[in-house]
C-alpha cells in the first residue's frame, strides 16, 4: 500500500512589533521549509530530575526521530513563573539554554554555538535533547518536523 501522505511547506513566522515614542514598528521575518512530510506535536511535563524529550538517530523509533530528516524544531516552555534548562546532547560536546517562562527555543537547520571551541550543534550531531525544570514541574510543547 502506497502512502497517502504528501509532502507539504512549513511556513515559520517571527513577528516582532511595538508602539516606541508614537511610532509603531513592525518586523516580519518569514521562513519556508519544503518537503515536510511528518509533524510530531506533544506537550510534555518537565521535572526538576530531567526529563528526556527527544532522541536522533538514523531509524525512527519511539520518541526517536530520523536525525537527516528533521528540519525544524521548537520548544516552548508553557510555565509563567519557572525557566527550564535544554540540554542538546551529542556524542562529544553538549549545549545547555535557558528557556525562562514563557519563552521559546527553536532549531531549524542552523546551530548552537558550543562553548569558546567554536564547535557547532546541529540535527547532523545531536543524539537527544534532555530538560530540567528549575523549582517545580514545568509543561513544555514541542513541535518537530521532518521531511
Amino acid at each position: 500500500m502506497a502512502s497517502t501522505l504528501q509532502n507539504k511547506t512549513l511556513t515559520i513566522r517571527v513577528i516582532e512589533e511595538i508602539t516606541h515614542n508614537g511610532t509603531k514598528k513592525l518586523h516580519v521575518n518569514k521562513q519556508e521549509i519544503k518537503s515536510i512530510n511528518e509533524i510530531s506535536e506533544r506537550t510534555v511535563s518537565v521535572l526538576t530530575t530531567g526529563t528526556s524529550l527527544a532522541a536522533f538517530d538514523t531509524a525512527a523509533a519511539a520518541g526517536t526521530f530520523v536525525r537527516d530528516n528533521v528540519k525544524h524544531l521548537r520548544i516552548t516552555n508553557l510555565d509563567d513563573t519557572n525557566f527550564i534548562r535544554l540540554a542538546l546532547i551529542t556524542d562529544g560536546t553538549d549545549v545547555h539554554v535557558k528557556v525562562t517562562p514563557l519563552d521559546s527555543f527553536i532549531l531549524t537547520n542552523g546551530n548552537a554555538a558550543a562553548g569558546e571551541d567554536s564547535n557547532a550543534i546541529s540535527f547532523d550531531n545531536i543524539t537527544s535533547i534532555k530538560a530540567w525544570a528549575d523549582t517545580a514541574t514545568v509543561d513544555v510543547e514541542m513541535f518537530i518536523a521532518s521531511a
